[in-house]
Order: structure tokens, then C-alpha cells, then sequence
């Protein structure tokens, strides 16, 4: 993590001076807070130490988040002119049973958090458009109960990110939202894609509704351990704008 203390500093102080350009124009900020329910199905296959377990299809039903063992998630966005900040935080537990009661049963636990941290920015030729670079840091802990053991191993790394928000307005208080973007490159990670639609609703001057669909799928492969997971399902989220 020592080797990438100089990147946060370079994008904080990126970020920082951008808004203090900004707010000699004399504008306002806005600011947003999302708390959001993310009810995702995990599909892929983890390994540590050499064991590897089943391919994992966590399939299920809308509202059933059966294998789900903890979940949080909240989105922040702060805006000011053409730029911004965005930050998110995601943590999720996970766990399922293989051949349960058999000498082959395997128990893979997964638990991690994802950070997102990116900068913002507006072309002002294009309506409704924006331009996101970032990090996005993922910290992931991974066990496979297997008879008698229990290895596990815990993996931090961090990603670079590059991406597209377009918002389409389609009444007055309804919003169409678009995310795109491409993450790892290699660097840390293979490849890591994550794409968003989201529907908006404005309740009044303060609140939103938010419905969405949200897919993120990371291959990172390091020696003995590999991650090679997607993410996907629907997701709600009511934001407090202030």
C-alpha cells in the first residue's frame, strides 16, 4: 500500500485545488448522501494456498439474500461548477456450504470492502455529461473450510479507474443515469468493469428515490491466491441533498 500513498496525495491535492479554483466563481456546493441496499448475486471462483473452491452462483430471488452474511453501503458526491468528488464505500460477507455433509464439503467465506474515490468533471460543450477518473481500493479476506483445514488469506489492492456519467432528463422529476468505467488495466488487477443504470426520482428539494442495476466484475490473480468475481443485482438508495 506504501507505493501508492503518493497517487492519493497527487489526486487529493488534485481535487482540492480544483474546488478552491472553483469556488471563487462564487457558486455553491451540493452535496449528496446515498445510503443504498446493494442485493447483488456473486457468481465466480476464489482460491488460497492452492485450494480453490467450486464455481460460486449465489442465485437468488429479488429480496433474498440468503448466503448475504453482513452488508453496508453509502455513496457521497460533493459538486461545485464542472467538478467534483465522489466517494463510496461497499462492504460485504458472504458465505455458502458445497456438499454439505459429505467429506467433500467446502465452506467458502468471502468478506471484503470496496473504496471508491474519484474526481469529477464536466465538459461544459456537453449537457448532462461527465468525465470520472479515480482509485478504487479493494480489501478482501478469503476462506475455504475443507475437512480439517481452514486457509485463509487476505488481499488489499488498489486500482486505478477511468469512466463516463451521462444523466438523461426525462420529466421533471424523473432521471435517467449512466455509468460506465474500466478499472485495474493490469496494474494491480487484470481488469476490473463496472456499469450502472439507475432511475431517479426527486421527491422534493431534499430527497431522492434511486432504482438501479449495478454489475461489477474484478479478476485479480496474485501467486496463490485468485479473485475472479462478478457482482450483480438490483439496488435502492434514498439521497439527502443539502
Amino acid at each position: 500500500m506504501k507505493q501508492w500513498t503518493p497517487l492519493y496525495i497527487t489526486i487529493t491535492f488534485f481535487l482540492s485545488s480544483n474546488i478552491v479554483h472553483a469556488e471563487k466563481n462564487n457558486d455553491d456546493f451540493r452535496f449528496a448522501l446515498t445510503p443504498y441496499l446493494w442485493a447483488a448475486s456473486l457468481n465466480g471462483t476464489v482460491a488460497t494456498d492452492g485450494e480453490s473452491s467450486p464455481p460460486i452462483d449465489s442465485d437468488y430471488n429479488f429480496f433474498s439474500l440468503d448466503n448475504v452474511d453482513g452488508v453496508a453501503s453509502a455513496t457521497f458526491t460533493a459538486r461545485k461548477n464542472n467538478w467534483g468528488i465522489l466517494f463510496d464505500y461497499l462492504y460485504v460477507a458472504y458465505e455458502d456450504i458445497f456438499f454439505e455433509s459429505t467429506l467433500k464439503q467446502i465452506t467458502p467465506r468471502l468478506e471484503g470492502t470496496v473504496i471508491e474515490l474519484t474526481g469529477t468533471y464536466s465538459p461544459s460543450q456537453i449537457n448532462n455529461f461527465e468525465i470520472i477518473a479515480g482509485l478504487r481500493q479493494q480489501d478482501i479476506t478469503v476462506s475455504l473450510a475443507i475437512l480439517n483445514k481452514a486457509p485463509e488469506q487476505s488481499v488489499t489492492w488498489l486500482d486505478p479507474l477511468v469512466g463516463i456519467i451521462y444523466t438523461h432528463n426525462m420529466t421533471t422529476d424523473f432521471d435517467l443515469i449512466l455509468r460506465g468505467d474500466l478499472g485495474g488495466f493490469g496494474i494491480e488487477s487484470d481488469l476490473a468493469t463496472n456499469a450502472e443504470v439507475t432511475l431517479r426520482y426527486q421527491m422534493n428539494d431534499i430527497f431522492d428515490l434511486k432504482l438501479g442495476y449495478r454489475y461489477l466484475k474484478v479478476k485479480f490473480d496474485d501467486k496463490d491466491f485468485i479473485y475472479d468475481i462478478s457482482l450483480n443485482g438490483f439496488l435502492f438508495g434514498l439521497t439527502a441533498n443539502f
